[in-house]
């Protein structure tokens, strides 16, 4: 049976209001762009993640002056790997250099700016790879009919929603299979054949952002939970700004799962439990 990584304790609500202050006031987002805060979030659940958001805006007008432009910090969002390897860049050359003198704070900028500009190529290459590729695959979407083909309460599914770079990914897995790791390298191998050769030049690397389960309701089916893995826990879930969260999320995530299947089984029923 999977767990979660040891560090990925229970959200609080210190933990929402960084969440808000990092994604509003530092990335300018908007609370209505469900990819977007999914990707945040996700960042926020995994425990070594999110200690670097903390970091970041702890240090908020460092990393402003880093990356001055809101386009830039974009970026940020491309891959979970992003944000942390922008900050091995800023403390390493706080460490060699000490001083923030207008000459580090140079560097600090061109660095940024050079990596920033390598991280955009690898992501409008890799959207660009996978832009005719079906967000939910052969596999899954097999699953998906053949438990249209059950009675009511015969059978169930669970599934995954997945984002690379700016692609989404509905994964399938039957309900009693107790590892997702399968899953996920099934979609992984499927990328790598799309990319071929690319594939080692590319950055292959998934914002998770949750699940949940799957079954048969009347003539369609309905989509509804979490993933105890890859969806947020939360230390005081009554708390009134913990369940904004958690019902965004929840919102966001089954809206993503709408625009998969309006756009892959548009004949198919879906309601959402949520």
């Amino acid at each position: 049976m999977e767990h979660r990584r040891e560090n990925d304790s229970p959200l609080t609500e210190a933990d929402i209001e960084l969440f808000n202050r990092f994604y509003v006031d530092f990335l300018r987002k908007r609370l209505d762009d469900p990819v977007s805060f999914l990707k945040v979030g996700t960042l926020l659940r995994r425990g070594d993640l999110r200690s670097v958001i903390h970091e970041t805006m702890a240090l908020r007008s460092m990393f402003e002056q880093a990356i001055p432009s809101v386009r830039q910090r974009d970026l940020v969002l491309s891959f979970p790997g992003v944000l942390p390897n922008l900050h091995n860049i800023l403390f390493d050359l706080s460490q060699s250099y000490g001083a923030e003198g207008n000459t580090v704070q140079f560097m600090k900028r061109e660095q940024v700016e050079t990596h920033l500009d390598g991280t955009e190529m690898f992501r409008l290459d890799v959207d660009k790879a996978m832009e005719d590729f079906p967000s939910l695959p052969d596999d899954d979407r097999r699953m998906l009919l053949d438990l249209m083909g059950k009675r009511p309460g015969e059978a169930t599914l669970r599934f995954l929603m997945v984002i690379l770079a700016d692609h989404l990914f509905l994964v399938a897995l039957p309900s009693g299979l107790a590892a997702t790791t399968p899953a996920l390298g099934r979609l992984r191998q499927l990328i790598e054949a799309r990319l071929g050769d690319k594939a080692d030049e590319l950055i292959v690397e998934f914002f998770t952002v949750g699940g949940g389960y799957i079954r048969r309701a009347g003539e369609g089916l309905v989509f509804g939970g979490s993933n105890p893995l890859f969806d947020p826990t939360y230390a005081a879930p009554e708390a009134p700004a913990v369940k904004v969260f958690q019902q965004r999320w929840q919102e966001h995530k089954l809206s993503l799962v709408k625009r998969i299947l309006s756009a892959e089984m548009p004949d198919l029923i879906v309601a959402f439990d949520r």
